[in-house]
């Protein structure tokens, strides 16, 4: 295609540069044809009509039917071949060898060494220290203090107060409300709406499908094995050990030791201490303490507190109640009803819908009632009120009071003691010792032993096998099966409908209603109130008190001190020790052993073996069945038309008949019917 294009516009240009130069100036006008233009030039195209089709897309509805499937189970009964194991037990002869123990006494000399234990006594001599106590005097001086005690009166002034009550009537006004109830009626009116149900038939075209059964019967081939047992022998060998004793003797040496005693002499040097007793007399002062009773004075602040009566007057916020009437507009209600239905004719499924009428709200204002309250008027007033006051006042006065004190009293007394010293006495003795060594001995001696050796025996037994294999056999069967398939059926059946429409009343009805109002009472009592002063009281008594003054007195006493230090002294005691020395004793024991001999021994042993069979087996079981069901229903679909149109356009011009001129050039022609040719070239180019 752009090949086309390329050679016809170089095509264009070659013929344009060939015939002439175009004068820029006049843009190529001068190269139009000097003849006379034909009539289709000079007047307008003529419009002419032409038929088209146009495409159009139409909704229209149709009755399908889809498939509804139900699954129903059905009992299938089929042949199984299971598998029975039974189990069964066949004897085999067995050779084992039963170990044999048989039990033999040795005799065994033994050496044993039994200690033999010895007391003995040895002097020992050790020193001790004596504690030895010296008593010294020594003098001190000491202060005692003895009181003397005065007695005193002095005289203390105090006060009381007496309380006074006083009663007096105050009046109080107060006032009650007492209700006052009045019945009054209003009109209500209402409308209510009474349905009317109207009936009407419309018939509707239904159609259903009639399952038709029909049963055949197809060929089933299975295959069931058949077990097949065969036996064979199979050669097993097997060996056994048969014991070989055989008795030797072996050389046993050991070493016993015996014990040697030997005795020496030992100077052991000890040291014993003797008591002796002195008895001494020493003076211990004592100091015992006697209670002695004081009278003391103290200064003791007590308050107590005065009553001061005032009187002010005070703002109080007080009010009374007082009843109102007010106007309360009624609630506004809200009412609901429905319209009269309509019907439609519905042509999908040939049906007259009848359509309910819709819901209208509508609110009114209930009528208004009038309601008495009570309001609280508030005032202030100016009122006495009496308050009082208690100031504290502190007294002060003096307390005798009595204190106990221990004073001490020293006397001397005497006491006697004992003193114990410890005398040394050295002393020696010569004590025996014993050493014991042991000397060894060699010993030779003969113990039998038994060696035990298994000589082996080659045995070949010939064992029973059994194999199974399975023979396949080929049975054939029929099985009976049903095919359904539905057959359509066309009804019509009329079908009752009902329309309802709502039909207007308006009632009215009196409904009573009860108004309240509170009548005002003023009342007064008498309420009972108390005052109270206090009367002062001047009072005097009399309190003795104790004076006490102390008295130094100077003592001399002299004070026993104790020095005490330690004396050695020796002392001898005798010591018992323990010499163990062993003494050798030869013993005879049997001693038990044992020696294993196998001896052969031939069982029969019961061997299991499974033997299975194939049982065949009548099973029963639910199989699934699926009908199907074919259910119409409306469905809407688009249809594509083609509709012819009238389409005006305008026809091309005819080529002009060339008047009678003398001859032209040979590129001339062309250039004339430039127009002609144009068209030419643009449908050979389309085609």
């Amino acid at each position: 295609m752009k090949f086309k294009v390329v050679l016809w516009l170089s095509t264009m240009v070659g013929t344009a540069v060939v015939v002439s130069s175009a004068d820029a100036a006049h843009c190529g006008s001068c190269n139009y044809p000097s003849g006379t233009p034909c009539a289709e030039q000079c007047r307008p195209p003529e419009v002419r009509y032409r038929i088209c089709y146009q495409q159009q897309v139409e909704e229209r509805t149709r009755i399908c039917y889809r498939p509804v499937y139900h699954t129903v189970m059905r009992e299938c009964s089929y042949t199984v071949c299971r598998p029975v194991f039974e189990q069964h037990v066949r004897q085999c002869r067995v050779v084992t060898c039963k170990p044999v123990i048989e039990n033999y006494d040795v005799v065994q000399r033994y050496v044993t060494h039994r200690p033999v234990y010895e007391q003995h006594m040895r002097e020992h001599r050790y020193c001790t220290y004596r504690q030895v106590v010296e008593p010294y005097q020594v003098p001190y001086r000491y202060c005692t203090y003895e009181p003397i005690y005065e007695q005193r009166v002095r005289s203390q002034s105090y006060t009381t107060y007496k309380p006074v009550w006083q009663e007096y009537q105050v009046p109080m006004k107060y006032c009650t409300y007492k209700p006052v109830y009045e019945t009054f009626v209003r009109n209500h009116s209402y409308t209510t709406y009474k349905p009317v149900w109207q009936e009407y038939q419309v018939p509707m075209k239904y159609c259903t499908y009639k399952p038709v059964y029909e049963t055949f019967v197809r060929n089933h081939s299975y295959t069931t094995y058949k077990p097949v047992w065969q036996e064979y022998q199979v050669p097993m060998k097997y060996c056994t050990y048969k014991p070989v004793y055989e008795t030797f003797v072996r050389n046993h040496s050991y070493t016993t030791y015996k014990p040697v005693w030997q005795e020496y002499q030992v100077p052991v040097r000890y040291c014993t201490y003797r008591p002796e007793y002195q008895t001494h007399t020493s003076q211990i002062p004592v100091v015992r303490y006697e209670a002695v009773s004081e009278v003391r004075q103290k200064v003791v602040r007590s308050c107590y507190y005065e009553p001061v009566v005032s009187e002010q007057m005070v703002r109080v916020q007080t009010g009374s109640w007082q009843t109102t009437q007010e106007y309360v507009p009624g609630p506004i209600v809200t009412r609901s009803y429905r319209l009269a239905s309509c019907t439609s004719f519905d042509p999908c499924s040939c049906q007259t819908v009848c359509c309910a009428g819709e819901v209208v709200t509508q609110q009114y204002q209930c009528p208004g009632r009038v309601v008495c309250k009570r309001v609280w008027v508030p005032r202030e007033e100016c009122r006495p009120v009496r308050r009082c006051n208690y100031v504290r006042r502190e007294v002060c006065q003096a307390v005798n009071y009595t204190v106990c004190r221990m004073v001490p009293r020293q006397t001397m007394r005497e006491v006697q003691y004992t003193t114990c010293r410890m005398v040394p006495q050295m002393h020696e003795s010569m004590q025996t010792h014993r050493r014991c060594h042991y000397v060894a001995e060699q010993h030779v001696r003969q113990v039998p032993y038994t060696v035990c050796r298994y000589q082996r025996e080659e045995h070949v037994r010939m064992q029973t096998h059994r194999r199974c294999h399975y023979v396949a056999e080929q049975h054939v069967r029929q099985v009976p099966y049903t095919v359904c398939r539905y057959q359509r059926e066309e009804h019509v059946r009329m079908q009752t409908h009902r329309r309802c429409q709502y039909v207007a009343e308006q009632h009215v009805r009196q409904v009573p209603y009860t108004v309240c109002r509170y009548q005002r009472e003023e009342h007064v009592r008498m309420q009972t109130h108390r005052r109270c002063h206090y009367v002062a009281e001047q009072h005097v008594r009399q309190e003795p008190y104790t004076v006490c003054r102390m008295v130094p007195k100077m003592h001399e006493g002299v004070q026993t001190c104790y020095r005490r230090y330690s004396v050695p002294e020796w002392k001898t005691c005798m010591v018992p020790y323990t010499t163990c020395r062993m003494v050798a004793e030869e013993h005879c024991r049997v001693v038990r052993c044992q020696r294993c001999r196998y001896e052969r021994e031939e069982k029969i042993v019961e061997v299991p073996y499974t033997v299975c069979r194939m049982v065949q087996e009548v099973v029963r079981r639910q199989v699934p069945v699926t009908h199907c069901t074919m259910q119409p229903y409306c469905e809407k679909y688009q249809v594509s038309k083609v509709i012819p149109v009238c389409v005006p356009y305008c026809a091309p011009c005819a080529p002009a008949t060339p008047p009678a001129t003398p001859p032209a050039p040979a590129a001339k022609p062309a250039s004339v019917d430039w127009k002609t040719q144009f068209q030419l070239r643009l449908a050979g180019m389309k085609n």
